[in-house]
């Protein structure tokens, strides 16, 4: 061994010892942390507590309790000029101690930033901050005045302020978080709501009568939701407002988009469909007034009167129907269902295409603008479906959706298609139109027929739809419309009769989702591919080898039977760790050439003979007995090429729901996340389709891994498994991820970091390709996978 080795690993053995220091430190800490956790815990259930709480409460009503500037302890390069305010260049982070504080909070700051970003409260309830456990407060753009009301669910202990999420310089002006009891809250969200009530005659006006309405009824609890969050909404916001602002309709943009379609030499005619029963004046009349505003002029209005017993709905209908002739107005004397006023609108359109509306939802001015330009770039288009928002009782637009494209996976688990939807009108008429059977779920049981009778479907990343919210809509919660949710289950089922696929729909982690059991088309040999480097590790008090434990819970835990496994070591495993494997019915194969964990894949694959091929980490332990099986369920059809599965952290923090491409640059969504965040409208906790799954749990079909010729040995550590995925993708086949096979990794024990240089040849194959993800919708930040907007 020369000089320059013994240098090296001298180097090496320090560096290692140093990393075993830190860690051994970072331990105690925690275990610190936890203690006084633990303790303040104690305390606030004690005795001593409960006889100490009156003067706390006097406390807090003198403001003793407010956390101001001075509080503030700065955990990056932070300093405090002679005028008192916090300066820096850097990525800021604060820290603020506090005795336990429950309840509503108000924080106030005023933050100046050179770069656009999020102001975030990060709160410690006795297990460590985690990045799902905060709130966003405002975006900063410039100098921004913030000021937002939480409410704490549990007792925080410790709370981390974020003026910026990014680096930059800045500076924090002012802060202030102060506990807020009840009474006091609802005192100020009654004055300021009548305030912008009384001095606003737009959409804040029904929320008035509502509230009225909800205390005569003696809905108390109801008024209370709707209040806090009207006031919440009024004091704080948020980076859609910024969207919103920046894309707000100009006359310059009217008159582009008035020239664009005079350039067209067709211009499809879209009939809107609106069944109408009931609705309030005042929101009948902003659903009619949306569509009179659009930009493009080749549309009609399909209305049929579904027997509202109303007087204010003929005189509207009436009233708008002679305004402009494009408006048609059919009246039911009798109250037949939803289903049934849609197909009689049906019977009045003249168009080629049908645009779903709600009697009391709104559209914006270039919606229909939006879909004709589509449909012109594709006249072979069957379905268009866009992003869409919700509209506060005060009028304000909240939680959007920015959707993928189209995921038929997804679709499966849930109605995410909604809002706009739009569908060539013979497809619709050829299908027998709605169904009455399926009154709450009907738009979800007609787009499951339109998809199973054609794939030309098209998604427009933009907010073409604002849906109203009120407490009898299905868009103000799971409770508002519970049959809705088991006549969706019932639409699936008649699906899967209709594919001709044995299955059945179980319920989804939330109301309004659902999981797709498909039954497993025979046994099929299933051979497990395991590449290892044999090292070994110290794992729950015992010396052992990863790989070891890895094959002792997939024998002891898998209900699926009928596997091999075949393990590709270095040609160094150990006879000990042999003796081990071999007494588990395994096969081990050598890997003699240089290090290239592709080609040790591809070595594993071509050693083994069964017809569903599952390559696995070795750092990998089975958590779901029926993992194999879940995974199957997919990877068993002819569209799909490649299944993953949700991966976890030894500490239940979450490592894998999926890949995307945020710029060419592979990433994991919600990372070390906690394990049971359900990511972006639940799409960890559903199946989904994705752009790629990781290598270290991924199902394929032998056929699928000859057709793209296996594992690309050009990226010998990283990003074969994405190239992988995409090479299916390339084929026209799906990736699918399942949470329902959940497994433990322990991540980067068995291989060495990222390599830059292998990303850098990963873009170069792949950026030009794939120049967007379209499972991540363009609308959403490229800096982080946590779905932010962008």
């Amino acid at each position: 061994m020369s000089a320059e080795q013994i240098d090296s690993k001298t180097r090496l053995t320090l560096l290692t010892e140093q990393l075993r220091q830190l860690r051994s430190e970072l331990s105690i800490a925690l275990r610190t942390r936890d203690n006084l956790g633990a303790s303040l815990r104690k305390l606030w259930s004690s005795r001593l507590w409960r006889f100490a709480y009156p003067a706390w409460l006097i406390a807090r009503a003198l403001g003793v309790l407010n956390l101001r500037m001075d509080n503030l302890v700065p955990l990056t390069d932070i300093h405090r000029d002679k005028n008192g305010i916090w300066r820096g260049n850097t990525l800021p982070k604060f820290l603020l101690p506090t005795i336990p504080l429950q309840g509503w909070i108000r924080i106030q700051a005023r933050i100046n930033s050179s770069v656009s970003s999020l102001a975030c409260l990060y709160i410690d309830t006795g297990a460590a901050f985690h990045q799902q456990d905060h709130f966003e407060l405002a975006p900063v753009v410039g100098t921004t005045v913030v000021e937002r009301i939480v409410y704490l669910k549990s007792p925080t202990y410790l709370f981390r302020f974020d003026p910026i999420q990014a680096t930059g310089e800045f500076s924090v002006e002012s802060f202030s978080l102060e506990p807020w009891s009840a009474v006091w809250l609802h005192t100020e969200a009654i004055l300021r709501n009548l305030k912008m009530m009384i001095t606003n005659t737009g959409p804040h006006r029904p929320s008035l009568w509502l509230g009225l309405k909800l205390l005569l009824l003696g809905k108390w609890s109801i008024f209370q939701q709707q209040l806090v969050a009207n006031f919440e909404s009024l004091t704080t916001g948020t980076f859609y407002d910024v969207w919103r602002r920046r894309r707000e309709p100009t006359e310059e943009s009217r008159q582009k988009m008035r020239q664009q379609i005079g350039r067209w030499m067709e211009t499809p005619k879209i009939s809107v469909v609106m069944p109408v029963y009931n609705v309030p004046e005042v929101f009948l009349r902003a659903c009619l007034d949306s569509v009179l505003a659009q930009v493009y002029p080749n549309w009609e209005l399909c209305i049929a009167d579904d027997g509202s017993t109303r007087p204010h709905i003929g005189k509207v209908l009436h009233e708008y129907a002679g305004k402009d002739s494009r408006i048609k107005v059919l009246y039911q004397t009798v109250n037949r269902g939803i289903s049934a006023a849609s197909n009689s609108a049906l019977e009045l359109v003249t168009g080629s295409f049908v645009a779903l509306l709600d009697h009391d939802d709104t559209i914006p001015e270039h919606a229909l603008f939006s879909v004709a330009e589509a449909l012109v770039a594709d006249p072979t288009l069957d379905m268009v479906y866009s992003d869409e928002d919700k509209l506060s009782t005060t009028g304000r637009h909240v939680d959007p959706f920015f959707k993928p494209d189209w995921s038929p996976e997804y679709f499966m688990a849930c109605m995410y298609t909604c809002h706009l939807s739009v569908y060539r009108t013979e497809l619709i008429r050829r299908i027998g139109g709605w169904r009455s059977e399926f009154d709450g779920a009907q738009d979800y049981d007609l787009a499951l027929r339109i998809v199973a009778a054609s794939d030309r479907i098209l998604h427009i990343p933009d907010v073409l739809y604002h849906w109203r919210v009120l407490p009898t809509s299905t868009a103000s919660g799971s409770a508002a419309k519970p049959h809705a949710y088991s006549r969706a289950r019932k639409a699936l089922e008649c699906h899967l009769e209709r594919l001709g696929r044995a299955g059945k729909v179980e319920e989804g982690p939330s109301v309004g989702f659902h999981r797709v059991r498909y039954a497993i088309n025979g046994n099929p040999l299933v051979s497990i591919i395991i590449p290892s480097a044999s090292k070994q590790t110290q794992l729950r008090g015992r010396d052992t080898w990863f790989v070891l434990e890895c094959v002792r819970s997939i024998r002891k835990l898998s209900t699926y039977r009928n596997l091999e496994i075949v393990i590709v070591d270095n040609d160094d495993m150990p006879d000990e760790l042999a003796t081990g494997l071999k007494k588990m019915n395994v096969r081990i194969i050598s890997f003699t050439a240089p290090f290239n964990l592709a080609a040790k894949i591809n070595l594993g694959v071509g050693a083994s003979t069964g017809e569903q091929l599952l390559i696995l980490n070795d750092d990998i332990e089975v958590i779901t007995p029926d993992w194999i099986e879940s995974m199957l369920e997919h990877s068993q059809w002819p569209e799909i090429g490649a299944v993953g599965a949700q991966l976890l952290f030894p500490n239940g923090t979450q490592q894998h729901n999926g890949v995307n491409l945020l710029e060419g640059k592979p990433g994991h969504p919600f990372y070390q996340f906690a394990g049971d965040h359900p990511g972006y409208f639940n799409s960890s906790v559903v199946h989904r389709n994705w752009s790629a799954v990781t290598g270290a749990c991924l199902m394929t079909r032998r056929e699928i891994f000859n057709a793209v010729g296996g594992f690309s040995e050009a990226f010998p550590l990283n990003y074969n498994d994405v190239d992988f995925c995409l090479k299916i993708t390339q084929l026209g086949k799906r990736i699918v991820y399942t949470p329902y096979a959940k497994l433990y990794h322990h991540e980067s024990v068995s291989k060495a970091g990222t390599d830059l240089s292998e990303l850098e040849a990963f873009r170069a194959v792949w950026a030009d390709r794939i120049p967007r993800d379209p499972y991540y919708n363009p609308n959403l930040t490229m800096q982080t996978s946590d779905f932010r907007i962008a």
